[in-house]
């Protein structure tokens, strides 16, 4: 492996565009799009948009058309739909759409792909375990010809030509999030990114190490020197003055976001995500990062040594933290966390 395969520390700003106490949708999104800004103006590299349906965690059900927005707004802010749910698409009208926000964006789309994670969800659209698995197989395979040939080939045969197709070619850069560790050889093989686990349900650190040690070995293999593909992590983020009041904080926060993390499991009786988690469980293990900015800094320093990361999708809004209290946890995080963690990665990489 080689220092040029890893690239730099890269960080992200990752978000469920969850209902915020008090706030009408038009105001979350207005308050989320001015978040982006300042994260451009920042630093951060990427923003990434999940998508959720009938839920209040997310409130970008079409996470393409709120990229087109945040697109207008911004200017060099890479814009990554993470994920969209490739079965829940007509794959023509995806491949269209993905060529729209990439011309709207100046070829700064980033595609996420996946199955979803919520059978619950993917109940609403009329499929089950097998069947999203084989769809999203479908989808997946014309999507990516359409983009790449500019036609794409209906049921019967016949050629449909794209008239919009992305700025960027071949491809927009791909990525797979996933918690299927025998996902990531197959991910490294095909040159995608990935962001493994998912905050605050992701395994422990030295598990990740494990994997993206693996994942690297097989890029360096590959792609060689210039390669930079992107292994994250992604974490719940709150960075205050004291680490007293960033717990207070982030505690309430954590309680009002697994509301809307846990609702359809709730509504359908599914004991799986009970009782909110506690917060200092949680940070003791690694798996959110709260604190003042030297204690944040010393928590995602640890992180990415131990986890051997290039990346961090940092989720920065959530729950009832306040577009001031997420903005300024924005900042602290840019001032001071970042030139640690990318000390701790200069520690991790060949010279």
């Amino acid at each position: 492996m080689t220092a040029d395969v890893r690239g730099g520390m890269e960080f992200g700003v990752f978000d469920w565009v969850d209902a915020a106490p008090g706030e009408t949708v038009a105001e979350t999104y207005a308050a989320r799009i001015r978040l982006v800004r300042a994260a451009e103006d920042l630093g951060f590299s990427r923003y990434h948009v999940a998508e959720h349906h009938g839920t209040p965690l997310g409130l970008a059900p079409s996470p393409g058309l709120f990229l087109a927005a945040v697109a207008r707004e911004t200017a060099r802010i890479r814009l990554a739909a993470t994920t969209f749910i490739l079965p829940l698409y007509d794959p023509l009208r995806l491949a269209e759409e993905i060529g729209m926000v990439d011309q709207l964006s100046g070829g700064r789309l980033e595609i996420g792909i996946g199955k979803g994670s919520s059978p619950i969800e993917a109940a609403m659209f009329g499929l089950d375990g097998p069947g999203t698995l084989e769809r999203y197989e479908a989808v997946l395979e014309a999507v990516l010809e359409a983009l790449a040939t500019g036609v794409y080939r209906r049921a019967d045969g016949e050629p449909v030509p794209l008239f919009v197709r992305p700025v960027q070619e071949p491809l927009p850069p791909i990525w797979y999030p996933t918690s299927n560790p025998v996902s990531i050889r197959q991910v490294a093989e095909q040159g995608r990114h990935t962001i493994f686990g998912f905050g605050f349900v992701s395994p422990p650190l030295e598990d990740i190490r494990v994997h993206s040690r693996t994942f690297f070995g097989i890029r360096a293999q590959a792609g060689g020197a210039g390669d930079h593909s992107r292994f994250g992590i992604l974490r719940h983020v709150f960075v205050a003055e004291d680490d007293g009041r960033a717990r207070a904080v982030a505690r309430e926060a954590l309680a009002t976001h697994y509301e809307s993390f846990s609702h359809l499991w709730r509504q359908a009786g599914d004991p799986r995500y009970g009782a909110t988690p506690d917060l200092d469980d949680l940070i003791d293990r690694h798996l959110i990062f709260v604190g003042s900015a030297a204690s944040v800094a010393d928590q995602v320093a640890h992180a990415v040594r131990t986890a051997e990361v290039n990346y961090l999708a940092g989720a920065f809004a959530w729950g009832s933290l306040s577009e001031e209290q997420s903005r300024r946890s924005l900042e602290l995080f840019a001032d001071v966390v970042m030139p640690a963690a990318r000390a701790a990665f200069a520690e991790i990489s060949p010279g």
